[in-house]
């Protein structure tokens, strides 16, 4: 994943990018994890904690 995820930053090529999503798919069907429940567990995700669509990076969390 990490030189897929490399190439992607290399060029952000479609191309590239669609490689990297093969890679998640290849660590799901090695985990015996389906796409449908993958895909429940990543919506349940965005619906509790948002999705990156405004490009926010968190720096830091501060627990009191």
């Amino acid at each position: 994943m990490g030189e897929e995820l490399q190439e992607y930053l290399a060029n952000e090529s479609i191309e590239e990018l669609a490689d990297l999503v093969e890679v998640v798919y290849a660590i799901l069907d090695h985990k015996k994890v389906s796409s449908q429940e993958f895909e429940v567990t990543r919506e349940q995700k965005v619906k509790e904690r948002g999705a990156f669509k405004k490009k926010l990076l968190l720096k830091e969390v501060i627990d009191n």
